[in-house]
């Protein structure tokens, strides 16, 4: 515990510092070597340090959990890597005015191909999405009808090594509520990084320098790549606390 709490304060600061712009810190991951399973996911996320003055940086509830809990729900589609998955951790931040909101959600799989997966798992729900609303998979949760705008990142600098899908937008409820957003997913090795943002221009307001959309996943994608390669090629699965057999 205590030298993943020393671990924690030197990858906020390099968070920080990688949101500043400084270039020559881009791979300053590498000089950290994260290993564990929870420091390769506290390595790429959103921290305190990243986020706007004004701004509140907020776990999520259950944020580090898996069994439980969702992760990959865009067009609420099928996605069965959700039974592979062996750890994440999803953090946000949000503007002082309450209209903006960025989230990180690392997640890691045992293996390379379950990583894949998910992303292939990804685009099918995209091609097969209704233009009806769409049943959520949680009950306590809205339908939505969702509405894709042309993809976001046609521009956007590519990371070598790094995956990336991204998606634009509009869900409305059946009762005429409707919000915008976007969803960034990048893979490399066996973890996927989701990055969201509602609406799409909340890095600015949410966070330190204001980055546009582009340069926030940029950044991100920075991280990601700056982890070791090693710890991104096999982990071990995650047992189910509630299966009893034996």
């Amino acid at each position: 515990m205590r030298s993943l709490a020393g671990r924690g304060t030197a990858l906020a600061m390099a968070a920080a510092l990688l949101l500043s712009g400084c270039s020559q810190l881009e791979r300053i991951t590498d000089v950290l070597a994260p290993s564990t399973d929870a420091e390769l996911l506290a390595a790429v996320s959103l921290t305190e340090s990243d986020a706007a003055a004004g701004a509140v940086f907020q776990p999520y509830e259950g944020g580090d959990e898996v069994f439980g809990r969702t992760s990959l729900d865009l067009c609420y589609g099928d996605f069965p890597s959700e039974d592979l998955r062996s750890g994440r951790n999803q953090v946000g931040i949000g503007d002082e005015a309450g209209t903006a909101w960025v989230s990180s959600e690392a997640i890691l799989y045992p293996t390379p191909e379950d990583a894949q997966q998910a992303m292939a798992e990804l685009e099918a729900a995209r091609e097969e999405c209704p233009s009806e609303p769409v049943e959520p998979p949680e009950p306590d949760r809205d339908a939505l009808a969702w509405e894709f705008l042309p993809a976001p990142d046609t521009d956007w600098p590519q990371e070598p090594g790094v995956t990336r899908q991204a998606y634009a937008f509009t869900a409305t409820t059946p009762a005429g509520e409707a919000w915008t957003g976007t969803a960034t997913y990048l893979q490399r090795g066996r973890m996927i990084l989701a990055l969201y943002a509602t609406p799409p221009e909340s890095p600015a307001a949410a966070l330190r320098n204001a980055p546009d959309p582009a340069r926030f996943v940029e950044v991100m994608s920075n991280r990601l790549a700056g982890l070791p390669e090693e710890p991104l090629q096999y982990g071990e699965p995650l047992d189910d606390p509630n299966d009893i057999s034996v």
